[in-house]
């Protein structure tokens, strides 16, 4: 390690710090303890947060002991890889126990326990960490003999305590701008809702509407195109859940096109025979993950999967009725879906696919309040056939959704900025990190007492603790 400003020296972790210390066997049994599960430990703020009281009866044997100011390192994957890493504090009666997976070191005097927490939580040491590990997959674990071995850099005292100020200030400066980053998701939602409600209650394209001197409402199609079974549902009374522009229609889905539920008649469903083949085979997960259009599957029919299912075409407005309830999706290929998803084919003339796609979005969480009083509650193919849908006519359809497309567009480039600044953010961390353990993040004072000079006083003294007294023999003391 060369290269170290003045005053500074590289030392061992094992000369820094005492590892896994004893607990002292004459402590009081009764008295509390926080217990520290690997879940308490807060890997950003590098604090404990959660623990709970035990009486350390309850722990002394089976759980790692620590104390108030000592560092605890997880050595097991994924725990360390997440950089659970803390400085214990603030400990019931200054001690605590927890996982077994946790290293604990003990500051010997020599280095800062946030200093070396700092050290520790580098990305680039757990990266190396990771590459020591030893163990069966799923078991491995940092070798206690690996952390010893590690060499820091160890600048005087003084100059720890300024760099871990320092480190703390700019922390808390990044941890308020990624708070605010992370929200940016949440927020995002919220306004793509807003957009929603906006666009089916006509006021998204209220400006626009006023240059439109006559517009043509949306016209059903006639009883004779629709199944029979969806007429009853389709004349039921409906009483509107909010005012519409007066050339907007509220129609039922049957009413805009074909309406009915993918098929897998065969069973078990799992046979062998049904799959392998040429024809995609879409299910609900695949809708839910769809990115509005679907395109992507994992599955296909053979030629005897696809003569007991049905082939949808592109523009299909997939709706599932298990497991995800209404989500939606618009197919972008030739494929088949069971029964647990609802396909819709809109009629060019009335509805545009992408138009009902988006509304789904908006009344999949109250499909009651889009339906006659009669509707069932549970989401099926006869639920989805009495929904009401709030229809301007088809050129104003149009404007809607290029005006829902290109406000979703403006908040996915915000959505997707916000992500890049958060990467950059845990990337500034780390660099910063890098400066602070190469002194280059605060001034070096040459009034501090050097690292080397505290360094040998520690190594003096731990000579002198592990040197055992010579027992003298009989032949010794006769001479």
């Amino acid at each position: 390690m060369s290269g170290l400003p003045s005053g500074w020296t590289p030392a061992k972790l094992s000369e820094l710090a005492e590892f896994n210390p004893k607990h002292d066997v004459r402590l009081d049994r009764t008295m509390k303890v926080a217990f520290v599960p690997m879940p308490a430990v807060d890997a950003n703020a590098g604090e404990i947060v959660a623990a709970v009281d035990r009486s350390l009866g309850e722990v002394w044997k089976g759980f790692t002991h620590f104390a108030d100011d000592d560092v605890i390192f997880a050595k097991i994957t994924p725990c360390m890889e997440n950089g659970k890493i803390a400085v214990a504090s603030d400990l019931t009666n200054g001690r605590a126990c927890g996982s077994t997976e946790f290293h604990v070191l003990r500051s010997r005097g020599g280095v800062l326990p946030r200093y070396l927490w700092r050290f520790l939580r580098q990305q680039s040491f757990r990266r190396e960490a990771e590459g020591a590990m030893t163990g069966a997959v799923g078991q491995r674990r940092v070798p206690t003999d690996y952390l010893r071995e590690q060499a820091l850099p160890v600048p005087p005292l003084a100059e720890q305590r300024r760099i871990v100020a320092k480190l703390d200030a700019l922390s808390a400066r990044t941890a308020r701008a990624q708070a605010d980053l992370d929200r940016v998701p949440a927020l995002a939602e919220q306004q793509r809702r807003a957009v929603l409600s906006a666009a089916f209650s006509g006021r998204l394209t209220a400006e626009w509407r006023v240059h439109k001197s006559s517009l043509p409402a949306a016209a059903p199609r006639p009883h004779e195109l629709i199944r029979r079974k969806y007429v009853p549902g389709i004349d039921a009374p409906f009483t509107a859940p909010y005012e519409t522009p007066a050339t907007w229609t509220w129609l039922a889905l049957p009413q805009l096109g074909d309406l009915d539920r993918g098929k897998s008649r065969h069973r078990p469903r799992n046979d062998r025979r049904l799959f392998g083949g040429p024809y995609p085979f879409v299910q609900t997960g695949e809708v839910r993950a769809a990115d509005r259009y679907l395109s992507t599957y994992t599955q296909t029919y053979s030629d005897f999967g696809l003569a007991q299912s049905r082939l949808w075409k592109p523009g299909t407005v997939c709706i599932t009725i298990a497991a995800n309830i209404a989500e939606t999706a618009i197919l972008a290929i030739d494929a088949c879906f069971p029964d647990s998803v609802v396909g819709f084919v809109a009629d060019d003339e009335r509805a545009m696919p992408e138009y009902i796609e988006y509304f789904m979005r908006t009344a999949r969480s109250d499909l009651a309040r889009f339906a006659p009083a009669t509707a069932q509650k549970n989401i099926n193919l006869d639920t989805l056939a009495v929904v009401r849908v709030p229809v301007p006519p088809p050129e104003e359809q149009r404007e809607v959704v290029r005006r829902i497309d290109s406000a979703f567009a403006e908040i996915d480039r915000l959505v997707a900025e916000a992500a890049a600044a958060r990467r950059l953010l845990d990337h500034l961390d780390q660099a910063i990190l890098v400066k602070a353990f190469r002194g280059e993040l605060v001034p070096q004072d040459p009034a501090d007492e050097p690292a080397s000079v505290l360094l040998e006083r520690i190594r003096a003294e731990l000579a002198t603790a592990t040197v055992k007294p010579v027992r003298r023999g009989r032949a010794t003391a006769a001479a």
